[in-house]
């Protein structure tokens, strides 16, 4: 026994966090393919539990895969397990690693559980040492004590709980060491104990509260020497005593129980089943007496190797765990501990960083910067919106090690400004016009702009995309765009979701570089990017200018050899210029209708609340699932077949609505409630809200480096999500509006995905459909349906479609039949005569799908690749997802490189014709731009009179961007706003001609 006072221990039950970590997150595989989402779930738990105890002592607990002497009690111990999947316990060894990386030492012995080692540990340990079980599941609730509490889940991996005694109380009504006997009543199916057969857990609570122990129950039961449903003198008295008082409530200062002990059938389950509950208690028990050799000090916590675990996330690719293992390193107690201040000491000893705030230095840095044919630049600002943020500094790297930073904050002193608020920000003033006390500012930047035009010097960066707009809007144009770090990092993992540079950095280098945590701080004691101090600041960035050089170095070559460079290069770099104008053009919205939809929304929203309290019979929180689960599937009874089941209950996403559609009027109600709700905080809201205050309008920023396809996507708003078919998904629409003496001008790609599964699959009939101008649907519902084109009705139509686009991604029977809202033998039908009329599609099918699992990579027409380590899986569901992945990566990626090629050939025309139009330098003059891209669909702003002769030109371009076996077809639409076009006929653009 140990006697260390004020410490605390943390025993982890690996198997089940192992287990849980499994089931609660998708599949999570590294570039080289191996499964490690347990492993994920595993570490982030751990982490979380460091940082919340903060313990002093850690240990490991593991199964192992021997029998246990519970299977020598009982054979059916565990026998309705699933086998688990091979991937998950080939991701054991990988959580050994990581305990080792840590540390923590390793519990494992043959013929016992991680349960019993963990209660063999914990009881191992004196009494004034707090013990903290960290697991998945509540086994060890039995082993809470005054020190001993059980840290778990209680939904997937972030909803936690710490139980103690009291806790356990609250939800079970029972002291911790009445769980063993309570197992015994009402037996465990994970486990397959039995328990007593017919008792649930009401009933297993209720007897222990009457009775206390097990052995108090079968005291009580053990007077009834027959049983009472075969009669007797015994069983009449016992009946008697049975049934006496059982509505009868107590005196005053009772309980208010009924006094009625146990009913009949409870007490023949008893006596029947007694043996299976002694045995189950058996089985419940946790061991406390383990033969295992144990020191607490050999689970000392704190003296790991930082270098070595980081190492280690690097390998495993755990990149979004990073800042917590940073976090948990920079509060270490240890003497070995990195803390955020030893990072800038770090980089002042290790690296050539420079900060050039002098005359004397910039003329040195300016010099060497001259000589240069490629550089990475990074800007620092005092905020992240580009159009409007204050220009800090400019960091430069040419050489791995070495930058330098230019620092164009103002020199201000306190006399001069008191008052923060009334200091200059450059991008009001205009830095190249302010004379104040700044002109170093307009000379220096004078002098960069020439090298920043220069195309023939090559520029990087990492999210070059912010910087080049930065220096836009204070007048440079940056050209020679060679390479984005973050960009060639996305395109050799697509699949990741963690291209920041800290990130990218981490996996390239296992280096941990300087974060903006580090930088600013967090809670109440964070800074603003201005208030940082240029000693931090300047290491800060050139560490940024640094390391994104040696990532283009290290990366492009990769790219080279995945052959990803051509699409790095002719597709994704140029790309990025044009989006940069489109996010600083920005697009007009109408706050005052927005106004107006917003009080009507309001109003029907309050409808709607009324009409689902009115059918619900009472009033309760509609966006609380838990009351809106008791609504539905106990008040209301609606069948609950089908419905997933959480780990707090009965669902009620939106998915399990749609399952009980027609099933009660409630359901309609609450679907378009929260239609309403979403669009309303989404959209109506926000817009006015995203305004810039500066241009008066909207500007989304797009992303290239998120969706796994390809495809772009956009924040501040997401535009992706505006629905098109409701009424007010076009009302919303209706909000984004032309500039005067212009219009909105889209032009979108018809059926672009189908048209090129015609493509690739070179199917004859549905080529032969494209050729001939056919509705594709309508001639897909006649061959179906085998009726003639003109009698398909509009439902046929719209079961085709659902069909011919559910295809595409891969769907089985059970997706149509929801989708097209048929049912489930007609979907099977469906498809199965859909593969018979295009047998083509069919064969290009299961080609990609072979292709990929060969592979491991699903690929465009133009090189863009999706890897799927997870289509070789022996999960079903796991491989069936990768599957559809594989069928849909070759066409909306390839949808997705179309549209990114005509934006770039676009944007080369359209400067040229805007530079003929217009001579000034504004780019808002501009009479043609180009706003948005959203799924197929590109929008313009194009003043009145050149809208019809810029449609038939963009048309073009878009039609011509690629040749396939089926025509290209493009519709152009234009109105005053995005809700409300008028579609463009090919007869209008026939007889256009631009001028």
């Amino acid at each position: 026994m140990f006697s260390v006072k004020n410490k605390k221990f943390m025993v982890i039950d690996g198997n089940a966090l192992i287990h849980r970590s499994w089931h609660a997150l998708p599949p999570l595989t590294t570039k080289a393919g191996e499964m490690v989402n347990a492993v994920y779930g595993f570490t982030a738990v751990l982490l979380k539990a460091l940082r919340e105890f903060k313990p002093d002592y850690v240990a490991l607990t593991l199964d192992r895969k021997e029998k246990t002497f519970r299977h020598d009690e009982y054979d059916k111990y565990k026998a309705t397990r699933v086998k688990a999947p091979a991937e998950l316990y080939q991701q054991i060894p990988k959580v050994k690693e990581v305990a080792q990386a840590f540390g923590i030492p390793i519990y494992e012995l043959a013929g016992y559980e991680a349960d019993d080692l963990i209660g063999t540990l914990a009881h191992s340990v004196d009494g004034t040492v707090e013990k903290i079980i960290v697991t998945g599941d509540l086994d060890t609730l039995q082993l809470i004590n005054d020190q001993t509490k059980v840290f778990t889940m209680k939904r997937g991996l972030t909803d936690s709980v710490l139980y103690d005694a009291k806790i356990v109380k609250q939800r079970y009504g029972l002291e911790p060491e009445q769980m063993i006997d309570f197992k015994a009543l009402r037996g465990d199916p994970s486990d397959n104990i039995p328990g007593v057969k017919g008792i649930g857990e009401k009933t297993a609570i209720e007897l222990l509260q009457e009775f206390k122990t097990l052995d108090g129950v079968y005291k009580y039961v053990n007077q009834f020497k027959s049983s009472p449903l075969y009669g007797g003198a015994t069983a009449a008295a016992g009946q008697a005593k049975i049934h006496r008082s059982s509505h009868r409530s107590s005196g005053a200062g009772g309980t208010g129980k009924s006094k009625e002990k146990i009913k009949e059938r409870i007490l023949e389950l008893l006596k029947q089943y007694k043996n299976d509950a002694y045995l189950s208690r058996k089985l419940a028990t946790i061991k406390c007496d383990v033969p295992i050799k144990f020191n607490l000090t050999d689970a000392n916590f704190g003296s790991f190797n930082r270098e070595q675990t980081a190492e280690l996330f690097s390998r495993l690719e755990f990149n979004s765990l990073l800042p917590r293992l940073q976090n948990l390193m920079a509060h270490a107690t240890t003497p070995a501990s990195q803390t955020a201040e030893n990072k800038f000491e770090r980089d002042k000893i290790k690296f050539k960083y420079y900060l050039v705030d002098q005359e004397k230095d910039f003329v040195k840095f300016f010099n060497k910067l001259k000589k240069q044919k490629e550089f990475v630049f990074d800007t620092e600002t005092a905020s992240f919106d580009s159009v409007t943020a204050e220009l800090l500094g400019i960091s430069f790297s040419w050489k791995a090690g070495e930058a330098y930073y230019i620092n164009f904050q103002f020199p201000i002193s306190n006399s001069q400004f008191p008052n923060k608020s009334q200091i200059p920000n450059p991008k009001k003033v205009n830095l190249f016009n302010y004379q104040g006390n700044n002109s170093r500012v307009n000379e220096w930047l004078e002098m960069l702009k020439p090298i920043f035009e220069d195309k023939k010097i090559k520029k990087y960066g990492h999210n070059i995309k912010y910087d080049i707009e930065v220096m836009a809007s204070l007048g440079i144009k940056v050209r020679g765009l060679a390479g984005d770090s973050m960009i060639a990092s996305y395109l050799l993992n697509p699949g990741s979701r963690q291209h920041n540079l800290d990130a990218v950095t981490f996996a390239e280098f296992n280096f941990q570089k300087i974060t903006k945590e580090d930088l600013l701080g967090k809670g109440r004691e964070k800074i603003e990017f201005r208030e940082v101090p240029l000693a931090k600041l300047y290491l800060y960035s050139c560490e940024d200018a640094d390391f994104t050089f040696r990532l283009i170095k290290k990366l492009l070559p990769k790219l080279k050899a995945e052959k990803l460079f051509k699409l790095f290069l002719e597709i994704e770099m140029p790309l990025v210029k044009v989006l940069a104008q489109m996010e600083m053009y920005g697009i007009k919205i109408n706050s005052k209708f927005l106004a107006n939809i917003k009080i009507r929304t309001d109003k029907r929203i309050k409808q709607l609340a009324n009409k689902v309290y009115q059918a619900a019979g009472k009033k309760f929180n509609i966006n609380s699932t838990q009351q809106l689960r008791e609504i539905l599937y106990d008040k209301l009874e609606i069948s609950t077949l089908g419905i997933t089941k959480t780990k707090t209950g009965l669902s009620t996403g939106a998915d399990e609505l749609m399952k009980l559609k027609g099933q009660h009027p409630i359901i309609a109600l609450i679907q378009e409630y929260r239609e309403l709700a979403k669009l309303s905080s989404t959209y109506i809201d926000a817009l006015p809200e995203l305004v810039n205050s500066q241009t008066g309008r909207l500007h989304t920023s797009f992303n290239q480096s998120v969706t796994a396809t390809g495809r772009l996507s956009s924040t501040e708003p997401n535009l992706q999500n505006i629905p098109v078919r409701t009424e007010l998904g076009r009302e919303i629409r209706q909000s984004f509006i032309a500039a005067a003496g212009f219009q909105l001008l889209s032009l979108d790609y018809s059926q672009i995905e189908l048209r090129l599964a015609a493509h690739m699959s070179g199917d004859k009939k549905m080529i032969k459909a494209f050729a001939s101008g056919a509705d594709i649907h309508r001639a897909t519902a006649a061959e179906i349906n085998q009726v003639k084109l003109e009698n398909v009705t509009a439902e046929m139509r719209q079961q085709a479609k659902a069909t011919n686009f559910g295809i595409l991604y891969g769907q089985g029977p059970h997706g149509l039949s929801q989708n097209a809202d048929i049912p489930y033998a007609r979907a099977k039908e469906f498809i199965d005569q859909y593969f018979k009329i295009y047998q083509g599609v069919k064969k290009f099918i299961d080609q990609t799908i072979k292709s990929a699992k060969e592979r491991g990579y699903a690929e465009t027409l133009f090189g863009r690749r999706r890897y799927l380590p997870e289509i070789n899986s022996s999960v079903l569901q796991v491989r069936k997802a990768a599957e559809r992945m594989a069928i849909n990566t070759p066409l909306q990626g390839t949808a997705a490189d179309i549209i990114k090629i005509a934006m770039i050939k676009i944007s080369r025309i359209l400067n040229e014709l805007n530079s003929n139009e217009h001579e000034s330098n504004n780019a808002q003059m501009a009479p043609i731009r180009m706003l948005l891209q959203v799924h197929d669909e590109l929008l313009f702003e194009v003043r009145t009179d050149l809208v019809k002769e810029v449609a038939k030109k963009i048309k073009r371009i878009m039609e011509e961007v690629i040749k396939l076996k089926v025509p290209i077809i493009v519709d152009a639409k234009s109105g005053d706003n995005w809700g409300e076009m008028e579609t463009i006929t090919n007869y209008e653009l026939r007889i256009t001609n631009y001028e």
